[in-house]
């Protein structure tokens, strides 16, 4: 698949593509160098720890490092599952702890859905 086709296929997937190249200066190929280290920079494993040990800090900053990194890459779905989990936490921490797994599971969701057109697209030699 080349470049375009890429790109396209992660705009149809929610993704605002076009907003983050903004922020990379509209260096395609810097937003996709990026974009090829995020599967390995999705650590749900330590959210999903810090939420079952209720540790706070963990968790939180987890969850916003996430947020963040979702924000930067224009990953929409991500990022909205991210916010809705901080939303929650700061307003009651591990009261709801049901709910809170329920979010981070759907953030983990989207992450992996983005994370396999990521590895689909660098899996096949990706042709600019």
């Amino acid at each position: 698949m080349d470049k375009q086709t890429f790109l396209g296929l992660l705009e149809a997937s929610g993704i605002q593509v076009r907003q983050a190249l903004d922020r990379f200066m509209g260096n395609e190929d810097l937003y996709l160098s990026f974009l090829a280290k995020l599967p390995g920079q999705l650590h749900f494993e330590e959210i999903l720890r810090a939420l079952g040990e209720e540790d706070e800090d963990a968790f939180y900053m987890g969850v916003h490092n996430l947020k963040g990194l979702a924000g930067n890459l224009g990953l929409t779905p991500i990022h909205d599952c991210a916010q809705a989990i901080l939303v929650e936490f700061r307003a009651s921490r591990f009261q709801h702890r049901n709910k809170l797994t329920a979010l981070t599971w759907e953030a983990k969701r989207e992450s992996e859905h983005v994370a396999a057109l990521i590895e689909g697209y660098f899996g096949e030699g990706a042709r600019a």
